[in-house]
């Protein structure tokens, strides 16, 4: 970082970085949901009845917490960012990954309108604006 908009590129970037791995760190918390919470938080986002198969609750659960790790990499790469800055590329890379990815998979699975619009399309936005930041912040 040689100059002030360098400065400034990689002061945002860090903190979307806090941000986001904050956010995913709340995965944590449905993790410990009672089945019974699960389903009226899934009726109440219009997504029908929730099966209570063990695989659902298992793949319920476990996706919670593999967000919940993804987000301690993502905030501990932005807490100690000049040590950790390697990482950032392909945290970048792999968000518009799975960016592509989920609207893919939102779509094919059927999930209704406003997920399918407001979860892949913001992660892969989201790492299109990082990767702008990261190029402005090597200037």
């Amino acid at each position: 970082m040689n100059t002030p908009q360098a400065a400034r590129a990689a002061w945002w970037l860090r903190a979307i970085l806090v941000i986001v791995g904050a956010t995913l760190l709340c995965a944590t918390v449905p993790v410990f949901f009672p089945v019974a919470w699960m389903q009226a938080l899934h009726e109440w986002l219009g997504l029908g009845v929730m099966p209570t198969d063990p695989v659902v609750i298992y793949l319920a659960r476990s996706t919670s917490l593999l967000y919940a790790m993804h987000g301690m990499i993502v905030l501990v790469t932005a807490i100690k960012f000049r040590e950790l800055q390697c990482l950032v590329p392909w945290i970048i890379a792999l968000h518009a990954a799975l960016g592509l990815a989920l609207i893919i998979v939102d779509w094919t699975a059927g999930m209704p309108t406003y997920w399918t619009l407001g979860e892949g399309p913001g992660i892969l936005a989201g790492a299109v604006l990082c990767l702008a930041l990261w190029r402005a912040s090597r200037s």
